[in-house]
């Protein structure tokens, strides 16, 4: 394997911004982000050190994309979306061309999340159906209303709706069921996001 030609300090410290953004959030900066941390006017000014970057094999781009670098090599996990905001606009191309977008890193970039996917609807009122996949954050405690991940009298772990009622942890009021009032509830975290595939 050939060895990376040397960067030149300004090559360097471009990549390590790419590297740093990358990593943190799961997508490169946009050309006008690199000039402004850099102070490059202009977007050929840039496009000449990311080019440089390419050759030496640092990094990647694919044309007329607005989030195209990505490190060489290396396999990044996205976590953003491109947004056109809210429906109440007309003008989706042109919101898409503004590359913005909606960053979920906060879901997938934490050590304390995991998944699980749901079964059943008991979770129904709560907008959760059977096939979702719940994000959750670990805690052993909850606010009342928060959806948590836990176990009753040590049996299979469920979701269900925190209470702080004297029921720790209550059946969705979608059953008509009684509240379950267990001797021992251990809460193993709290729903954080919903991922749902259609």
């Amino acid at each position: 394997m050939n060895p990376t030609p040397p960067l030149t300090s300004r090559q360097q410290e471009i990549f390590d911004f790419l590297k740093g953004k990358i990593l943190k959030r799961g997508y490169g900066p946009t050309v006008r982000e690199i000039g402004a941390e850099f102070g490059i006017r202009s977007p050929n000014g840039v496009m000449c050190h990311l080019l440089a970057l390419q050759k030496k094999g640092l990094i990647t781009r694919e044309a007329n994309m607005a989030r195209a670098i990505q490190l060489a090599n290396q396999r990044v996990s996205h976590s953003a979306l491109p947004s056109v905001g809210r429906l109440d606009s007309t003008a989706i191309d042109a919101a898409l061309a503004e590359g913005k977008e909606v960053d979920f890193a906060a879901l997938f970039n934490n050590d304390e999340n995991f998944a699980v996917t749901v079964t059943g609807d008991d979770l129904a009122d709560q907008y959760i159906a059977d096939g979702d996949t719940v994000v959750l954050q670990r805690s052993q405690s909850a606010s009342n209303g928060d959806i948590v991940l836990a176990t009753v009298d040590g049996q299979d772990a469920v979701l269900r709706v925190h209470s702080e009622d004297g029921a720790k942890v209550k059946k969705s009021a979608s059953r008509a069921t009684k509240p379950v009032v267990p001797n021992a509830v251990t809460i193993l975290g709290k729903v954080v996001g919903v991922i749902r595939k259609y």
